[in-house]
């Protein structure tokens, strides 16, 4: 958040005459737009913890909250699929959201 707040605050200040209320909030929802798929991202690594509790007791109970998880990202995963999503082929670098930042803005300059 504090990144995000940053970058705006720069953007505004910088050229105060220049920047529009819409290339603000464009901004804004690019930014939203790469944190949600670096979230998503890694949601088979969330998922696949869950479920690999050590404890019996607990892993029922973080099975459910993972099963939650998952059916709670279906909507989302629907409404992306019409979205081309940047193909890092690191694995590491699907990780990092500036690594993402970087791929979408050569495919949407």
């Amino acid at each position: 958040m504090y990144r995000i707040t940053e970058t705006i605050l720069l953007s505004y200040y910088s050229n105060i005459d220049e920047v529009s209320q819409e290339e603000l909030f464009a901004q804004l929802s690019s930014m939203i737009a790469d944190i949600l798929a670096a979230c998503l991202t890694n949601l088979p690594q969330v998922i696949a913890m869950k479920c690999h509790t050590s404890f019996i007791e607990k892993r029922e109970a973080s099975v459910q909250v993972a099963a939650q998880l998952l059916g709670k990202t279906t909507q989302i995963i629907n409404i992306l699929q019409d979205r081309e999503l940047p193909s890092l082929n690191d694995t590491d670098q699907l990780a990092f959201i500036d690594k993402w930042q970087v791929n979408l803005m050569h495919l949407f300059p």
